[in-house]
């Protein structure tokens, strides 16, 4: 393209139109995915109707190949991750009194839902290199008072989350993974929606 026929001001005009589009262009790549964006979830709005509080956090299903995934601190992390959304997790000493060959039976401490995590893949082959974790899992929140098990609420992730940028802020390596459960328990109850608090009934005159 040939400039030598514009004017200085147009000249201008066209690089600070190149500038703000590079600056726009980055600001897009800045901002911060949406938290839960890669959880499938499959609501009917039985969850917002029954507004559960107490909820129990059954043992988690460890269905992968890695009979280390660290289940035990996926099941602190959601039970750290549910309080943010406002519900009441029962606590996990009272609910394993309850446990039977690794199994809770719903509703055996009249709660208002029960939340189950099922892990199908935890590959820690790139977590050396890349601090990376690809995780595949099923997260259900159900009816305890429905006789057929039927779900409030479903969740679904299969994604790689990477975590290299935390790297230096942690000392040890046990201490960023989990943080790591942190991150994908969180990741999975941000598309869990939020206990709404229930209104107080109309004054009796």
């Amino acid at each position: 393209m040939n400039h030598s026929h514009e004017s200085p001001r147009a000249r201008f005009l066209t690089a600070a139109l190149i500038s703000a589009c590079g600056l726009a262009s980055s600001a897009c790549y800045s901002v911060p995915k949406r938290p839960g964006a890669s959880v499938d979830t499959v609501s009917s709005g039985k969850l917002e109707r029954k507004n559960p509080i107490d909820v129990v956090i059954a043992p988690i299903e460890n269905a992968s190949t890695n009979e280390n995934a660290p289940i035990e601190d996926m099941r602190q992390a959601l039970q750290t991750g549910l309080v943010k959304r406002r519900y009441s997790p029962l606590a996990p000493e009272y609910v394993e009194k309850q446990v039977v060959d690794a199994a809770y039976k719903p509703g055996a401490l009249h709660e208002d839902a029960v939340f189950k995590l099922k892990i199908e893949r935890w590959d820690e082959s790139m977590w050396d290199v890349h601090t990376a974790l690809i995780v595949k899992a099923q997260a259900h929140m159900i009816d305890p008072e429905d006789p057929s098990g039927g779900d409030l609420w479903t969740g679904k992730i299969d994604h790689r989350y990477e975590f290299g940028q935390w790297k230096d802020k942690f000392t040890t390596d046990a201490a960023l993974r989990r943080y790591a459960c942190e991150q994908i328990a969180n990741e999975i109850l941000a598309a869990l929606p939020a206990r709404t608090a229930t209104p107080a009934p109309p004054p009796q005159h």
